[in-house]
């Protein structure tokens, strides 16, 4: 690896802890523009300046460094000493890793960009389900249109008709699955998020992935559970369980090894 790329790789590391900053920051807000009716997008992204979540001080520029200021603040607001989540460093790791992975894998094209839009998309929705049970279709539905996008200009991997039949699948799949479970339990076992996300998935990853999806995603939720309850957590039939994390963990599964699934069979 000459100078030149190395440079260049480490820049766009650099790049993606800026972008990881930003990602925070929708994680964090957009789940208040859904659960208002006077905020909007934009105003509710730029607007108030970056602040600590617990004593509402605004932060300068030094306490917003992607990684060096969580780190030198020992994970503590430098106002009122609270902790800070460890999920700030965490999304800005990732997304620096992110970045370096789409350049590394694809180069300088125009289909690294889409693999970086799709990571970044799920990289956000995870956290967002994770914390407050919801996906916004401000990330769900330019997943969908993204997707099929990408298999008009490289058909080569997923065609049109697969990724739009995709879609279909991955969407009315968990619908089904969730209309079954409304006439057993009489609730829903799914949210409509759950299923523009497969929808999202089906077209990237076309119609013959959507099972799978399916598939590793039950088992990687199930065994999450599972090592949760023996560490302590109790769960019950009742206790909402975001499923959007474990679908998310499946896709990622099945694009590093699409023949994962032969190992749950």
């Amino acid at each position: 690896m000459t100078y030149i790329s190395s440079f260049f790789y480490v820049s766009v590391f650099l790049f993606g802890l800026v972008f990881g900053s930003f990602f925070n920051v929708l994680i964090h807000r957009i789940p208040l523009v859904i659960n208002s009716k006077k905020k909007t997008f934009f105003t509710t992204i730029s607007f108030p300046k970056s602040f600590c979540p617990s004593c509402k001080k605004s932060l300068s520029l030094i306490h917003n460094i992607p990684l060096l200021s969580w780190m030198y603040l020992r994970g503590k607001c430098h106002f009122c000493k609270n902790k800070i989540s460890f999920r700030y460093p965490l999304v800005e790791a990732l997304t620096g890793c992110i970045f370096l992975f789409s350049f590394w894998r694809y180069g300088l094209t125009l289909e690294s960009i889409f693999w970086l839009i799709f990571f970044s998309i799920l990289l956000i929705l995870f956290f967002i389900d994770l914390e407050t049970f919801l996906l916004p279709d401000y990330f769900t539905i330019p997943l969908i249109i993204i997707g099929i996008l990408k298999s008009t200009l490289y058909p080569l991997a997923i065609d049109p008709v697969n990724s739009i039949f995709g879609a279909i699948l991955g969407f009315f799949s968990l619908y089904i699955v969730n209309s079954l479970y409304k006439l057993w339990r009489g609730v829903d076992g799914f949210g409509f998020g759950d299923f523009k996300l497969l929808a999202g998935l089906g077209a990237w990853f076309g119609w013959f992935l959507v099972i799978p999806i399916i598939m590793v995603g039950t088992s990687v939720a199930l065994i999450t559970v599972l090592v949760l309850s023996i560490i302590g957590k109790q769960f019950t039939l009742e206790m909402m369980i975001p499923f959007g994390p474990a679908l998310i963990v499946a896709s990622i599964i099945m694009y590093l090894n699409p023949n994962i699934l032969l190992l749950l069979i």
